[in-house]
């Protein structure tokens, strides 16, 4: 582990549990290319010297821990509340850290090389966030990013909640981030419940950083394919294809 990056630790919210990968795995156990789809997230973030590393685990959590070994931290979450309910039960695991990368677990797609330049953006700013995005060719259903007229960023907004002005917008977050972990923790409180989901977002976290005065930063990568989630055999199918042309 490299001097620069021993202080960043990894959360990865694995809990949910998938049903439109029609397996009886769960999503991040599918094998893409010959491994679980989480084995390469976890792989990226080890490469680019990152850890402890923690898996929020929930459907098949016996499962996972299995598959995941002794090295990986599983904390479990019972009941599936919300993207920043999940990086609560992760905290315990990344105490000793300063800065925390916070992901998804059906992103095999994602580059070490990227994280690596992640982490060395989000330090060399001093932001209290930085996620990484990227301007789509093809439509998904991820929250914009939005930005002022001097490209600064202003905020995020769901999809379920843009305007169908925002909508147009090819610039996607796709939940991977990287937070100091100071802010972090003395921020994710305030995310509220949703009124109508009743799941508190971690997006809502860049919206408070923002209003509190502190800096937010992005690293926009020129290939938006290794941002995107798996969710359906097909989007395996197509991954796969991704990491031949590697």
């Amino acid at each position: 582990m490299s001097s620069q990056n021993k202080a960043c630790g990894a959360i990865v919210l694995a809990a949910g549990k998938g049903t439109r990968m029609r397996s009886d795995l769960p999503k991040p156990l599918v094998s893409v290319a010959g491994k679980p789809m989480i084995h390469h997230l976890c792989d990226s973030i080890e490469q680019a010297g990152m850890g402890p590393i923690a898996v929020v685990v929930g459907h098949g959590a016996e499962q996972m821990r299995s598959s995941l070994g002794s090295e990986i931290h599983t904390p479990l979450q019972e009941v599936q509340d919300g993207t920043a309910s999940a990086v609560e039960f992760g905290k315990s695991s990344v105490e000793t850290v300063s800065d925390v990368f916070v992901s998804v677990g059906d992103s095999p797609l994602i580059r070490s090389e990227t994280l690596t330049e992640l982490l060395v953006h989000h330090r060399q700013t001093g932001a209290a966030c930085t996620f990484l995005t990227a301007h789509f060719e093809r439509h998904y259903p991820y929250g914009r990013v939005l930005r002022d007229a001097e490209g600064v960023v202003t905020g995020c907004v769901e999809e379920r909640s843009a305007t169908e002005e925002q909508k147009k917008i090819q610039e996607y977050i796709t939940s991977h981030y990287l937070f100091d972990a100071e802010a972090l923790w003395r921020h994710l409180p305030e995310i509220q419940a949703h009124p109508d989901s009743g799941e508190r977002y971690l997006t809502d976290i860049i919206a408070i950083l923002i209003e509190s005065g502190q800096r937010v930063e992005t690293l926009v990568i020129d290939d938006w394919r290794e941002l995107v989630g798996l969710n359906t055999p097909e989007d395996v199918e197509w991954a796969e294809a991704q990491l031949k042309v590697r």
